[in-house]
């Protein structure tokens, strides 16, 4: 599609992010092998990368560890980039799609109940709404009770929802981090602003990991050297489905299939239930996740998938 389409406007070549993930960086090869020519940037992460305190070999395969090595070094974000770049517009199509039609109407139907009512003008995608809603987060001085909100079940308020924005692009987390040092400074830091930095830091460190590892983390067995999982694939269905007559694991998976959208403690207690208790395969749950979230993010999704081949990759920083 990207091929022809640039064909369509006469485009020699892409600028792109740099996905440290499979299917992705397939993408950009068959790409490269079609003509274009395409520039991956590496731009998504907190951190940089020449500024870590090891190399990416020898990165510790270790949250925490990474953790500690990171702030014993002081090693924190460059500020955002002020100035904004404009764009040049857009080039004119060629008539054949001047016909064409583009439909509208939404995908599912709204749910009232969200967690993250993505149909209010306030929940919208794209930057404005994304740097709105950033500033509204702490002007409600929420990031103060972050730690202990944080594993709410469903609300708005519980938890930053900043994850979806940050899963498209629309706000970066340099700009994250930047307001909540604003924040800190003129109201005070606490555990629960830490924590916001700490699930900050959750977010880069999957992003590190694929490219320490790459195609490795979506092995049947991960790193480790287990059997291959099982596979109930009635079971599977009944889980996806929200019918496995477990109460509290069917209300989460019909709230993401109504809603695009999950607690991270929800998302834990349902991919261990599909995994321990009906013995499925990860890689299907983590498949469910990709297709049903609207925060979906590869990195976070298949990032716990390392540690073991018993924990479904989930988005461990729905958070931000």
């Amino acid at each position: 599609m990207l091929f022809e389409l640039a064909q369509l406007v006469g485009a020699t070549g892409i600028v792109c992010d740099d996905v440290a993930a499979p299917e992705e960086q397939d993408e950009v090869q068959a790409l490269i092998e079609s003509g274009l020519n395409v520039e991956p940037i590496w731009q998504s992460s907190l951190l940089s990368l020449a500024e870590l305190p090891f190399t990416i070999d020898g990165m510790p395969d270790i949250f925490t560890t990474f953790r500690q090595l990171v702030e014993a070094a002081r090693t924190f974000p460059h500020p955002p980039m002020l100035e904004r770049v404009r764009l040049p517009p857009l080039p004119t199509l060629a008539s054949a799609l001047s016909s064409r039609t583009i439909n509208t109407s939404p995908l599912v139907a709204v749910d009232p109940r969200s967690s993250f009512p993505y149909h209010a003008p306030s929940f919208w995608g794209g930057e404005n709404a994304g740097l709105a809603h950033l500033d509204r987060y702490f002007d409600l001085r929420l990031a103060h009770s972050y730690k202990l909100t944080r594993n709410n079940l469903t609300g708005t308020d519980y938890s930053t929802k900043f994850s979806p924005w940050l899963a498209q692009g629309a706000i970066s987390p340099r700009t994250v981090y930047a307001a909540l040092q604003n924040f800190e400074e003129e109201h005070g830091a606490n555990e629960g602003t830490y924590w916001v930095w700490f699930e900050l830091l959750w977010r880069d460190y999957f992003r590190f990991l694929h490219l320490k590892y790459g195609r490795k983390l979506y092995r049947a067995t991960g790193l480790s050297e287990k059997p291959l999982p099982s596979h109930d694939a009635d079971a599977f269905l009944r889980w996806r489905r929200g019918v496995t007559g477990e109460p509290l694991v069917d209300a989460g998976m019909r709230e993401l299939a109504a809603t695009g959208y999950l607690s991270n403690r929800l998302r834990q207690v349902v991919a261990s239930y599909l995994v321990h208790e009906l013995q499925c395969d990860w890689r299907a749950g983590a498949a469910w996740f990709e297709s049903q979230l609207i925060d979906y993010d590869p990195y976070s999704n298949q990032g716990t998938g390392y540690i073991s081949v018993a924990a479904v990759p989930i988005h461990a920083g729905e958070g931000v």
